[in-house]
């Protein structure tokens, strides 16, 4: 019986623990809004300002959430960034079309022995994701190219390794997506099939952890 009472008085301490952490939270968040809405010189239901998508107030506030939110925030690093490759087919289709945007332009290698493609993201990333879009157009054939695909990453062309590969053969307007990846430090990133082929993609996207610094 005094077993059970000591279990009830615990029990009880826990939940007193527990409303006070609550409400320490609440008084903490509500302290944030009206810091925020101070800064901004609104005044009134907080409520309100959120209905407005538009408003530096809301910017603010979805800052905030997000600083304490553990969720991690991944952007796109890739596009526009400076490419090259180990041949161009006719001359024509060059590195910077699989980071230009558009899904109807596309890179092309000629037939050789390792045909890659690589692009310099500018900075060291921690990588989490990254979308390799087939050609969307041509023959079945033509969409088989794509296999026996290595990517490769590193922070110099010195240090590179293997993060993912793709077996295949993929089919024309297939979207790959090599996902959980965990590399740091992640400055090159390079696409190479092994044995001899063509190498031709319509767009490559990487995803990285957001800076909230920046």
């Amino acid at each position: 019986m005094c077993f059970v009472k000591d279990m009830n008085y615990i029990s009880v301490v826990i939940n007193a623990i527990v409303v006070a952490l609550m409400a320490i939270y609440v008084y903490q968040n509500e302290k944030r809004m009206e810091e925020i809405a101070a800064k901004h010189n609104q005044t009134g239901n907080i409520t309100t300002a959120i209905l407005n998508s538009q408003s530096d107030m809301l910017q603010e506030i979805l800052k905030a959430v997000r600083r304490d939110n553990s969720t991690i925030i991944l952007r796109e690093v890739a596009h526009g960034k400076p490419a090259e490759q180990s041949s161009v087919y006719g001359g024509v289709y060059s590195a910077p079309r699989a980071v230009d945007g558009n899904l109807n332009t596309i890179m092309h290698t000629n037939i050789e022995q390792s045909p890659y493609w690589m692009v310099d993201l500018g900075k060291n990333y921690q990588i989490k994701r990254i979308e390799i879009f087939n050609v969307n157009d041509g023959a079945k054939s033509t969409g088989e190219r794509l296999h026996d695909l290595d990517i490769i990453v590193g922070p110099s062309h010195n240090t590179m390794h293997l993060c993912a590969h793709y077996v295949g053969p993929a089919q024309i307007g297939f979207h790959l997506l090599f996902e959980r990846l965990h590399d740091e430090n992640v400055r090159y990133v390079k696409l190479m099939i092994q044995g001899k082929e063509y190498l031709h993609v319509a767009e490559v996207k990487i995803y990285a952890v957001h800076d909230r610094s920046s």
